[in-house]
């Protein structure tokens, strides 16, 4: 019997709303300065850590290796934290830059790790 390679929707999840945070907060500057400010409305920030939250809770538990687990909640952590901070210095700004980076990465990691075992 052989055995498929299957990429977990849980990473392609977190892949996509990585991104998708990225262009929100490059997109979100240039919208107030035209005066679109919906989406500068915090609930949008909770809804990228609730898709991120879930997306590494099911990746975590699914099929990860005990190092990419450890690198993907720790990335939450610093994104949760850039996310909650962010009006408080600049710093934190570029964080959740970082920090989304990152979890693309481990995701992207993880999702070949899957593929080669």
């Amino acid at each position: 019997m052989s055995q498929t390679k299957k990429i977990y929707w849980a990473d392609k999840l977190g892949v996509i709303s990585a991104v998708l945070c990225v262009i929100h907060c490059l997109a979100v500057p240039t919208f107030l300065a035209m005066g679109i400010s919906f989406l500068s409305n915090p609930i949008i920030a909770f809804f990228f850590i609730l898709i991120a939250f879930i997306s590494i809770y099911k990746t975590t538990k699914q099929n990860s290796t005990k190092g990419i687990s450890i690198f993907l909640w720790l990335t939450f952590i610093g994104f949760v934290i850039s996310i909650l901070f962010e009006e408080q210095a600049e710093i934190f700004e570029y964080g959740m830059f970082i920090f989304s980076s990152l979890i693309i990465i481990g995701h992207f990691y993880n999702m070949r790790s899957c593929l080669k075992s």
